[in-house]
C-alpha cells in the first residue's frame, strides 16, 4: 500500500538509475512503469502516462518481445491509447505497427486494432477506418460484409433472418438473454459498433447489414456491452425507414433494459444518444427526450466518453429548437453549450451547435447576412471533406429558415 501511494515518485527515481541494472531488474522496472502508466491513465493524465509507458518499453529494450511478452504488449497497447488521446499520432502509429507486425494471436492485437480504427475515423479517413475494422473481423474468422453498396434484396433478406430470430421476443426476453462469454465474438461486436458509426459516411446501405449482424450475434451467442447500442440501432431502423415505430420502441426499451445488467454501463451513452434521438420521438412528445439527453451528457462525462456526451448536448439543443422554445432562451442555452464544448475541445460537435446559433440569430434578425455566408461556407467544406452528417445538418437548418420565411423556391 505504501508503494502504491508513492508509485510515481518511486518509479521516477528508479528510471533515473535504469542504465546500471540487471535484466531481471529491468523486467521489474518495466512492470512498475506499466502500473504507473495505467494509474496515470485512470486519472486522465495521459501525457504523464505516455512517459511511463515509454520508459517501460525502454527498460525492456529489444528483448521485450522475447519469452513472456505480455508486459511489452501492454506497454505498447496502453501507450498507443495514451498517444491517441493526446493527439500524438506519429508515436501512436509506430506502436500500432509494432504490435501488428508481431507473430502473435489476432485477439492480442485487438486493442491496437481498435485504436487504429478510432484514430482513422477521428481524422476523417473513413474508408481506411472501415477497411481496418473489416480486416480485423475477418482475421478473427468472423463474417464481415464487403465494403460496397448493399442491394435492397440483401437488406430485406438479412432483415427477415433477424425477424425470425427475434420471433415474438419482448424487451424483457431480450434483456434476459445469457451473457456472451466468447472473447472472439465480443471483439467482433465492438468492431461492429465502430463500423455502425463509420460506414454511414462512406456507404450508408451497409449500416443495416452491420446492425443485423450485431443483433444476430447477440441473439445467438449472448449479450455484451455492444448489444445495447445494437438493439437501439435496430429500433432506429424500425422507427424510421421501416415504418414500424412501436416495434422500434420495443427494441429501444430492450436496449435500455440491457444497460441495467452488470458490466453494461460503458455503452450507456451510445444507447441514450440513439434511443432519444432516433426512436422515442416517433411515439412520444419530442420534449420528453430533452431531460434524458442532458442525463446522457452527464453519464458520458462520468465514464470518460466526452465526444458522445457532447453529441447528447447537440441533440438536446436541436430538440429545444424544434419543440418551440423561445428563440431568446435558445440562444442563451446554445451559447452556454458552445462554451462547454470549447472547454472540452469537441470541435465537431461544437460546429453543429454553432450552426444552430447562426439559425437562431437569423430568425431573430441578428447578423443574418453573416450567418448565410457562414452556412454556405460550411456547406462547401462538407462537400470537400465528405462529412455527410454535417451536410445534412446544414441543409436541414437552411430549409427550416426558408420555410419560416416562406421562401418556397429556395426551399425546393
Amino acid at each position: 500500500e505504501e508503494l502504491e501511494a508513492s508509485l510515481f515518485e518511486v518509479v521516477g527515481l528508479l528510471n533515473c538509475a535504469a542504465s546500471n541494472i540487471t535484466d531481471e531488474e529491468r523486467d521489474e522496472l518495466a512492470e512498475m512503469n506499466l502500473k504507473a502508466g495505467v494509474k496515470a491513465s485512470e486519472n486522465a493524465a495521459f501525457d504523464t502516462a505516455k512517459v511511463y509507458f515509454k520508459a517501460g518499453r525502454e527498460a525492456l529494450g529489444s528483448r521485450g518481445w522475447e519469452g513472456d511478452y505480455s508486459t511489452m504488449l501492454d506497454l505498447c497497447s496502453d501507450g498507443a491509447n495514451a498517444c491517441f488521446l493526446t493527439g500524438d499520432f506519429d508515436s501512436m502509429n509506430e506502436l500500432i505497427d509494432e504490435v501488428l507486425s508481431k507473430d502473435i494471436d489476432t485477439k492480442e492485437k485487438y486493442r491496437v486494432s481498435e485504436i487504429k480504427v478510432k484514430s482513422l475515423h477521428s481524422i476523417g479517413k473513413y474508408n481506411e477506418s472501415i477497411d481496418a475494422a473489416l480486416d480485423f473481423n475477418r482475421r478473427l474468422g468472423l463474417p464481415a460484409p464487403r465494403k460496397k453498396p448493399a442491394s435492397k434484396f440483401t437488406i430485406i433478406r438479412e432483415y427477415i433472418r433477424v425477424k425470425r430470430l427475434l420471433k415474438n421476443k419482448t424487451a424483457e426476453d431480450i434483456a434476459n438473454l445469457p451473457r456472451l462469454d466468447n472473447e472472439r465474438y465480443e471483439m467482433g461486436q465492438r468492431m461492429n459498433d465502430h463500423l455502425s458509426i463509420c460506414v454511414i459516411q462512406v456507404e450508408p446501405t451497409m449500416v443495416p447489414l452491420i446492425i443485423f449482424q450485431s443483433v444476430t450475434t447477440s441473439l445467438k451467442h449472448g449479450l455484451s456491452s455492444s448489444s445495447s447500442p445494437a438493439f437501439a440501432r435496430l429500433g432506429m431502423l424500425l422507427c424510421g425507414p421501416y415504418g414500424k415505430p412501436h416495434e422500434g420502441r420495443e427494441m429501444a426499451r430492450a436496449a435500455e433494459l440491457i444497460l441495467e445488467k452488470p458490466g453494461m454501463r460503458s455503452s450507456a451513452i451510445r444507447t441514450v444518444l440513439i434511443t432519444q434521438s432516433f426512436c422515442y420521438h416517433w411515439t412520444s412528445p419530442l420534449k420528453d427526450t430533452i431531460a434524458p439527453l442532458l442525463e446522457g451528457f452527464q453519464i458520458g462525462l462520468e465514464i470518460g466518453v466526452t465526444d458522445k456526451a457532447c453529441y447528447c448536448l447537440v441533440g438536446r439543443s436541436y430538440h429545444l429548437f424544434f419543440v418551440g422554445m423561445p428563440l431568446g432562451s435558445i440562444q442563451k442555452e446554445v451559447e452556454a453549450t458552445i462554451h462547454v464544448m470549447t472547454q472540452l475541445n469537441q470541435g465537431a460537435a461544437r460546429l453543429r451547435i454553432i450552426l444552430l446559433l447562426m439559425t437562431v440569430k437569423k430568425l431573430r434578425g441578428i447578423e443574418a447576412e453573416a450567418g448565410d455566408e457562414s452556412m454556405d461556407c460550411m456547406l462547401a467544406t462538407t462537400a470537400s471533406t465528405g462529412d455527410v452528417t454535417l451536410s445534412a445538418y446544414v441543409n436541414l437548418m437552411k430549409l427550416e429558415v426558408y420555410i419560416l420565411f416562406q421562401e418556397w423556391r429556395e426551399a425546393i
